[in-house]
């Protein structure tokens, strides 16, 4: 039987709870009845800054308006997480550990922080997709994540950017 390895790349400061892994489970077994190819190597990951952000980020996800997630692999190096790559499935869930939807990666581009510009940010959600704010938004929430390591945004910092397609539910 294959290993399937489950990873839980889940940082940010407001995760109000520890993800409620029966329901992982049990959503991950629907997702792959349905679709059969997902049952790989996985990550679950939390996507937003608070609930209700996180269902307005889903909501742009489901509409087609977000197609790709942006991830530092400062980060991913620091705590052992495997980079996204092709092919890789995500679980995404709630600040509140409930998962929404699997999307699956299919396109990775890296670059650095300094470079970003709206070919990059006109991936993400309308609200977020101007250049200015989208780099406001993203200095404040990784600089929240990186100062438990001592690090902070650089211009020169990686960013790999994560285009992906849903796959569950359809």
């Amino acid at each position: 039987m294959e290993n399937i390895q489950r990873t839980y790349s889940i940082v940010g400061p407001k995760l109000q709870v520890a993800p409620n892994i029966d329901a992982i489970d049990a959503f991950w077994a629907k997702a792959i009845a349905e679709n059969p190819s997902l049952q790989r190597d996985h990550q679950v990951r939390w996507i937003g800054l608070d609930e209700e952000t996180t269902a307005q980020i889903i909501s742009f996800i489901k509409s087609g308006e977000k197609t790709a997630t942006f991830t530092l692999p400062w980060v991913n190096s620091f705590y052992s997480w495997p980079d996204g790559y092709p092919g890789l499935p995500i679980i995404l869930m709630s600040c509140v550990g409930e998962p929404f939807l699997v999307v699956q990666i299919t396109e990775t581009i890296q670059t650095t922080f300094g470079a970003v510009d709206f070919s990059v940010t006109s991936l993400d959600g309308p609200p977020v997709r101007e250049v200015p704010v989208w780099l406001a938004l993203h200095t404040q929430y990784w600089n929240g994540i990186l100062k438990d390591l001592d690090m902070e945004c650089t211009s020169d910092m990686p960013v790999l950017v994560e285009k992906f397609v849903v796959k569950y539910p359809l």
